[in-house]
């Protein structure tokens, strides 16, 4: 067995381009068993509960020609494998945060790769504010969770630690950016990757 841990946050572009690509990775190599589990990393851990006006931030970011400069290429690398990034629809850059607990809530069930690919497309090509905790309810629905019991953990906040400890033991390891793949707890690779390159390496460790 193959096991990838993947380091990630829902509102990074290069992780739903780099899911992409290791789910068509991962198609092409159902011969070997593989064990993916998603891990919590927010690009910016101090944004604020209720998020901000995303064109703002990303031209407060980047300044607003390199902004568009970032946009353009991401667009274009989406394109590449069937992702349609619409900008124009989203209005808030989002705290992660519950979109994170979610992913790990969603562990025990085996759908972590289904609602993340949930996630990114209702941030990314919905427009959807995924730090809702509403929008969130209704994609948990969407995935047949009990509705109840994921409103009533949003509540209690009983989690809330654990996913901040994970999160940070991750960046102790000097994790710095996502996406980020950790294979077999000892090989780590940084960035978007082509499912060519994940298919190599697959053949190269089951070999």
């Amino acid at each position: 067995m193959i096991i990838i841990d993947v380091i990630s946050d829902t509102v990074c572009p290069w992780c739903y381009i780099g899911k992409k690509q290791l789910d068509s990775a991962l198609d092409q190599r159902k011969d070997i068993e593989f064990s993916v589990t998603y891990k919590p990393f927010q690009l910016d851990p101090t944004m604020p509960l209720e998020g901000v006006d995303r064109k703002k931030y990303i031209e407060r970011k980047f300044g607003e020609k390199t902004a568009k400069e970032v946009g353009l290429r991401i667009s274009q690398a989406g394109d590449e494998v069937g992702i349609k990034f619409n900008y124009d629809k989203i209005d808030i850059a989002p705290n992660t945060f519950n979109s994170h607990r979610l992913i790990r809530w969603s562990l025990p069930y085996n759908k972590q790769s289904e609602l993340l690919d949930f996630l990114f497309i209702a941030y990314f090509e919905e427009g959807k504010n995924i730090g809702d905790t509403d929008i969130l309810l209704q994609i948990s629905e969407e995935l047949k969770f009990n509705k109840n019991d994921i409103k009533e953990s949003f509540l209690n906040d009983v989690d809330r630690k654990e996913v901040e400890a994970e999160e940070w033991s991750l960046r102790d390891l000097g994790i710095a950016g996502v996406p980020t793949y950790i294979i077999n707890n000892e090989i780590i690779i940084t960035g978007a990757q082509s499912s060519d390159n994940f298919v190599k390496l697959f053949d190269k460790i089951a070999s």
